[in-house]
């Protein structure tokens, strides 16, 4: 394993957690994994989702609680080399050494999508050895937007495939991600209010009678595209609240962790909960919790002894926790509409796995099955069940590209799939890099 810092720029430094592939590192893939936010770690993955390790915390004398590693068997190295990058630039270690960094910590998609692409230019310098490598991009949440925007940087890219010093790009994978500030769930507009109050339509939570009021009250194609929802739809969405707001949003069938950190679901993107400028109102709005544990990672990441091994002193963090940067970082949110922007270029060169968590009601499965829909793509397979070891890893579509574009469900699954389901996660992800079909 190797960490350190990689340069995105003179004075943006990005962190990075490297692990060489289990099996055979000079041939296995490597991959790249993002977490979201925007403001969250990608050592959130590292150390909650399918990195070798998962931090712990042995409580045993409640007046010294010691946090150490422990060994997981569904880790991702198994099979691929991976690095987690802690981005954009301020986030978690990664920090500036502007003398002003105000401007190297004003962020917004596409500032982040050509850092993110430096950053990794910078990595195969230092790491020439896996410039062979097939090379795969991935994230969740609001990663929804790192992983495409890098990926497209990437292909249009001079330098990246004719200098030879850098590996072919083969495919992205995007879980419970957003896709634009103008489209879906993470636009805060009307289309997210419609997929979240249909999910939890179609969940227990709510009695029949209410799911009838919804379905008879609210116009849902009209609401979706705009419409102004009548008073008797917002009466009733008011009334699916009740029942839905102290539910956690990231995982609606888990109790919140004892130590988590709560706040109103419609607060739950950016650092430290900020709201995205350019985030749009929609009436009426459902509510949830959402819950975000960095209890475990905390306390082992602000070890001094664990930063000076991890190189990463030079930030200065003293209280690193899973969504949280540096004092002025700002984000704004600049890309409105990937699928139609984006992900044409995307399915035509690149193997695309786009996949959801079906316990997720931050960003609900329907989202993604809408946006993805949204690309007007041929299917192929229709909605099936998948198998992951002899069960039912959740239900796939596949569509007609030039590439590779497939939807799938990941079942019994959070927003952060391998949190709840690792060995689906683990099957997930070796059929993505073996080019196999859900």
């Amino acid at each position: 394993m190797f960490s350190g810092y990689l340069s995105a720029s003179n004075t943006k430094n990005l962190h990075y957690y490297f692990v060489e592939s289990e099996r055979n590192p000079s041939t296995d893939p490597v991959v790249v994994w993002f977490n979201g936010g925007p403001g969250c770690s990608s050592l959130d993955g590292f150390l909650y989702e399918h990195g070798p390790f998962r931090a712990m915390v042995d409580n045993s004398d409640p007046s010294n609680p010691t946090a150490y590693l422990e060994a997981f068997d569904y880790a991702w190295s198994k099979q691929a080399s991976t690095i987690y990058i802690e981005a954009p630039v301020g986030v978690g270690f990664s920090y500036s050494n502007a003398t002003n960094p105000t401007a190297d910590y004003t962020c917004t998609d596409d500032t982040a999508a050509i850092d993110n692409m430096n950053a990794l230019k910078n990595f195969f310098t230092k790491f020439p050895e896996f410039n062979t490598n097939h090379l795969y991009i991935t994230g969740e949440s609001y990663a929804g937007v790192y992983v495409p925007t890098l990926a497209e940087a990437i292909l249009q890219d001079g330098d990246w495939a004719k200098s030879g010093k850098y590996p072919p790009l083969k495919g992205i994978a995007v879980g419970n991600g957003c896709s634009g500030n103008e489209v879906g769930i993470c636009s805060w507009g009307p289309q997210g209010q419609v997929y979240t109050t249909k999910y939890l339509m179609s969940s227990g939570f709510l009695p029949e009678s209410l799911k009838n009021d919804l379905n008879t009250a609210c116009d849902f194609p009209a609401w979706f595209n705009g419409g102004e929802p009548s008073q008797k739809c917002n009466d009733s969405v008011n009334l699916l609240n009740t029942y839905t707001q102290d539910l956690n949003t990231y995982c609606v069938y888990c109790d919140c962790p004892d130590n988590a950190s709560r706040s109103p679901h419609s607060k739950i993107f950016g650092v430290n909960h900020v709201l995205l400028k350019n985030e749009p109102k929609a009436s009426p709005s459902v509510e949830l919790n959402a819950c975000i544990n960095s209890y475990e990672a905390s306390m082992y990441l602000n070890r001094a002894d664990v930063q000076a091994a991890m190189h990463v002193t030079a930030a200065k963090v003293t209280d690193w926790h899973v969504c949280g940067a540096a004092p002025g970082w700002d984000y704004t949110s600049t890309r409105p509409n990937l699928p139609r922007d984006t992900y044409p270029l995307l399915v035509d060169n690149l193997n695309v796995l786009v996949y959801n968590g079906d316990w997720d009601a931050c960003v609900p499965y329907p989202d993604g099955e809408g946006w993805v829909g949204s690309l007007n793509k041929t299917i192929t397979s229709p909605w099936h069940a998948w198998d992951a070891n002899g069960h039912v890893g959740g239900y796939a579509t596949k569509y007609a590209v030039k590439g590779s574009l497939q939807f799938i469900t990941v079942k019994g699954c959070r927003h952060e799939v391998p949190e709840t389901q690792p060995e689906k996660a683990f099957v997930m992800i070796n059929k993505f890099l073996d080019g196999e079909a859900f």
